[in-house]
């Protein structure tokens, strides 16, 4: 009886379900006297708070990891990240696919919705390299940032804050064990700058276009073809194409817009070398759109700064992948409509290609759904908390998409606030649509009708 509603269960509920579930257990893990340091002062409330950003991949927090958690209370923290970052679901189709057992169809779909996979061929194969490709990933970005960090913290330590941050990073999570001011104190250091961003990149930018790039890069080297980067460029798929080109456009005029705005800025940038500016610019654009670290102090910012970050930070990184916010390719979709709008074309086209009206449709719910969460989140807060309205913008955003930086603003919010960016965090991380289905109840009785035509004046 049980095992029947179970899969009767909707898979946008089923993901949802997955992640609350991960939540729960996990808070429970971290409240246990084993986890908590004997001078950690979380309760469990604040244990539930970090689990909820942990598994929604955000990486803002009411207590430090570093002063709160022991070294098992972290394990427990790396793999909230890690779980969260992947998804529950994806782990364990893995696993179950590994050991030679089917999945049912309907699991089948709810994991296909999770990682934003049009098809569902070769499924087993998929979910392997994609815990192949996380752990190598991984794991070369721990060895890379142990040549930093094991000379400054000795071997053990060292080793296990390199994995810590790996992982937080490939995740998109923020979260680091340092202490409470994240990476400030290697702003000016290329190695944990790059490693970190490079993580990030590649954990945001989604499994497929992973998949594609490699599959691209072997047939070339198989077939010993030189045709020239533009050709092999040319073969990969279009969403492919287009999560890069807008991924590599957003950090370029983010870097810009940053480095100029903040150029003579004492407070920030303003006393770096160019090299050093150029670096930690990049690296807040970088982690501005999806994960959450800081070499910088953001109440310190110009204003104009953390408003255009709110709205990189609204678009976020690409699908498939551990990021958050609409996403690049949606954000692009809807902009290539206002585009062929404004030039009087009938259809959305891309790269010789044109779109189906279905996508441009879904992109345009998922842009407003995701705006009307945002100004519910940050109309409560308004009401709640007597702090700067760019504050307060800045929090949910960053909250809603996942993102996790903060002006220093979460230690100081009231519960009913914490309450409202765990909540926008949770439907951040599923998706605000995911949400919306997961709770709705279709009807056999409701029919996709049409009726005569008719106009309404609009704009």
């Amino acid at each position: 009886m049980f095992s029947k509603k179970l899969r009767s269960i909707p898979p946008a509920a089923k993901i949802a379900i997955s992640f609350a579930f991960v939540i729960f257990i996990g808070s429970l893990l971290l409240t246990l006297p084993i986890s908590n340091l004997e001078s950690s002062e979380t309760t469990y409330f604040d244990n539930l708070f970090t689990t909820v950003s942990m598994v929604c991949v955000t990486g803002l927090f009411i207590l430090p990891v570093a002063t709160s958690y022991t070294v098992f209370g972290q394990i427990i923290c790396i793999l909230l990240m890690q779980i969260g970052g992947l998804g529950l679901m994806t782990i364990l189709a893995t696993l179950i696919t590994r050991m030679g057992k089917k999945m049912r169809y309907s699991n089948t779909i709810a994991v296909k919705e999770a990682l934003n996979r049009e098809e569902l061929g070769d499924f087993k194969t998929y979910l392997g390299s994609i815990l192949k490709y996380t752990f190598i990933i991984e794991g070369i970005g721990m060895l890379l940032l142990a040549i930093r960090f094991v000379p400054d913290l000795g071997l053990a330590r060292g080793l296990f804050v390199s994995l810590f941050l790996a992982v937080s990073g490939f995740c998109n999570a923020g979260f680091d064990n340092l202490g409470a001011i994240s990476l400030l104190e290697y702003v000016h250091d290329p190695l944990v700058n790059l490693v970190i961003t490079s993580l990030i990149i590649l954990g945001g930018i989604g499994f497929s276009v992973w998949f594609d790039v490699t599959q691209n890069i072997q047939s070339v080297i198989k077939n010993k073809c030189r045709s020239g980067w533009k050709r092999t460029y040319r073969m990969l798929k279009i969403h492919t194409r287009l999560a890069i080109n807008m991924t590599i456009a957003l950090i370029i005029v983010g870097t810009l817009v940053f480095l100029v705005v903040e150029w003579n800025n004492p407070n920030s940038i303003g006393n770096f070398t160019f090299g050093e500016k150029v670096l930690a610019s990049f690296f807040q654009t970088v982690t501005m759109r999806t994960a959450g670290f800081a070499t910088l102090d953001y109440e310190l910012v110009e204003p104009f700064s953390l408003l255009f970050f709110v709205g990189t930070m609204f678009i976020g990184g690409s699908p498939g992948g551990a990021a958050g916010g609409i996403k690049t390719t949606t954000f692009a979709l809807v902009a290539l409509l206002i585009i062929s709008e404004i030039k009087g074309q009938k259809h959305v086209n891309y790269a010789h290609h044109t779109i189906p009206i279905e996508v441009i449709r879904r992109a345009i719910v998922i842009v407003a759904t995701f705006a009307l969460f945002l100004m519910a989140g940050v109309s409560i807060l308004m009401l709640v908390e007597d702090q700067p309205f760019l504050y307060l913008l800045f929090e949910a955003v960053s909250a809603l998409a996942t993102v996790g930086v903060s002006v220093n603003l979460t230690p100081e919010l009231s519960q009913i606030s914490h309450i409202v960016l765990m909540i926008l965090m949770f439907v951040g991380r599923i998706g605000p649509i995911t949400i919306l289905l997961s709770l709705s109840r279709k009807s056999k009785l409701t029919k996709d009708q049409q009726y005569a035509k008719t106009s309404i004046l609009i704009g």
